[in-house]
């Protein structure tokens, strides 16, 4: 079997149908799907039960958070890829059969990722997304240096490399762990890229990152994520010289969330400690930009 479609959820089931019904709806047929209920505490195995097959396997865990729940697919898997998928996004019919071409004109890459572009659920409005980096002039590192413009539905990972290195499993971390675990791979291994748009993620007010909006939450998440990063001598050291840039690109983002959801003292806080961390803060558009909307 080619691919293992892993999809984690949790109080998704009036989600979780449209989503199994377009991962079904593929091109080509070399693929399974195991879906992880990550303790929910609402109707999610009654929706998922019409889909159970020998291609489609349902797993209910104790509340873990995405992260224990992917790794747990993963376990699980049968595939020679893991595609850890959204709950609540949708996968466009050529998807599988893509990812199939790109691992074979690759010859076995341990990990190869694909485009998405983001989707309006009330309007349908569709968004591209920037997230390849060509090469070139351009380094390895610079794919993800300036912020997480990945998701986890186009990564796709070879399973021994999956299973070689999992995500970390702290709720703390809850809303970056792909982003570390994207880094760590990318210190490690090439991405294979291709441009091709095999998947919408759709944008609609319960998705996690638009309903962490508590000061203390969000300060917690990245302060965790740069722990993980400042405790990885290899990742520190694939940073090099960029590191203080990367920490600096952090508590900008930070300053962002926090700015947006009106916690200006700590926006502030963090605004300067950008700033403290690297001086081409002042160059970022995203600092004047947070300054402007924390003064007024």
């Amino acid at each position: 079997m080619f691919l293992s479609i892993v999809i984690p959820t949790y109080n998704r089931a009036h989600l979780i149908e449209h989503t199994l019904k377009r991962v079904l709806d593929q091109s080509c047929d070399d693929f399974e799907v195991i879906v992880i209920d990550d303790g929910s505490s609402d109707n999610t195995e009654e929706i998922v039960q019409p889909f159970l097959s020998e291609k489609v396997r349902y797993f209910r865990i104790s509340n873990s958070e995405r992260g224990a729940a992917r790794n747990r697919g993963t376990e699980y898997a049968r595939g020679e890829y893991i595609n850890w998928f959204d709950s609540d996004d949708e996968m466009l019919p050529h998807h599988v059969a893509h990812i199939k071409e790109l691992c074979t004109r690759h010859e076995n890459p341990e990990v190869v990722n694909v485009m998405y572009q983001i989707k309006d659920s009330v309007s349908g409005k569709l968004t591209p997304v920037q997230s390849t980096y060509s090469g070139g002039k351009k380094r390895r590192k610079d794919f993800l240096i300036e912020g997480n413009y990945l998701a986890c539905n186009p990564v796709i990972v070879r399973r021994d490399i999956a299973l070689e290195n999992p995500f970390i499993e702290d709720r703390a971390l809850s809303a970056s762990e792909d982003y570390e675990l994207w880094l760590r791979l990318l210190a490690k291994y090439r991405f294979h890229q291709s441009a091709e748009i095999t998947s919408f993620l759709i944008q609609h007010d319960e998705r996690s990152v638009n309903t962490m909006t508590d000061p203390n939450k969000l300060e917690t998440r990245f302060l965790t994520f740069l722990k993980y990063i400042d405790e990885n001598e290899a990742l520190k050291q694939f940073l090099g010289n960029d590191y203080r840039y990367f920490v600096m690109r952090n508590y900008l983002i930070l300053a962002v969330d926090l700015a947006f959801n009106n916690h200006k003292r700590k926006g502030f806080f963090y605004l300067k400690k950008a700033l403290r961390e690297h001086k081409s803060a002042l160059k970022q558009r995203v600092f004047w930009a947070t300054l402007k909307h924390l003064v007024l």
